[in-house]
């Protein structure tokens, strides 16, 4: 015969089995796929809001939650970098398109990350500043992880962040 406590556990982890199961089910069910855009009107010219964007290597000096970039070898000719958080995490990028001062495209490169895609900055004129649309197209692989992002996190948050620092560089119109 079982003693209460040892069932008590039993349910305990049989219920935490099912419902890491569930969360790992509805995962899989999720698209793996997301589309996110912002926008913000910069009081800064195109031409110096894409010098700011596109200096990677200094971008720690306006986004306060990177603690350095690494400049690594171009990748077919257009430049690629390492960004290091103050939390230690690292994502590698590659820019896959530059159409200065107008378009940039950027990709997240590098293997094992839980997530990846692209984000695609557009620069427009207006007045004397500048519109600047920046588009996430992503992708989350672990089933987990995009069941805590579709259902849980802002996934625009990075966007969000990013824009904010441009504004305080740069000032917003």
């Amino acid at each position: 015969m079982l003693s209460s406590y040892f069932r008590l556990l039993l349910r305990i982890l049989l219920g935490t089995a099912l419902l890491l199961g569930a969360v790992v089910a509805i995962g899989y069910a999720l698209s793996e796929k997301h589309t996110v855009s912002r926008e913000s009107e910069l009081a800064a010219p195109p031409e110096v809001v894409w010098n700011t964007i596109t200096d990677f290597s200094n971008a720690p000096n306006f986004r306060f939650q990177l603690s350095r970039v690494d400049v690594l070898p171009a990748q077919n000719g257009l430049p690629a970098w390492r960004e290091v958080e103050r939390n230690g995490e690292a994502v590698t990028f590659a820019v896959t398109e530059s159409k200065p001062p107008k378009k940039l495209v950027v990709r997240i490169t590098g293997d094992n990350q839980p997530f990846g895609g692209t984000w695609t900055y557009e620069l427009t004129p207006a007045g004397a500043g500048t519109r600047l649309k920046i588009t996430e197209n992503g992708e989350i692989y672990h089933p987990i992880y995009r069941f805590v992002s579709h259902l849980f996190l802002n996934q625009a948050s990075t966007i969000e962040e990013f824009l904010r620092a441009l504004e305080t560089k740069h000032g917003k119109a």
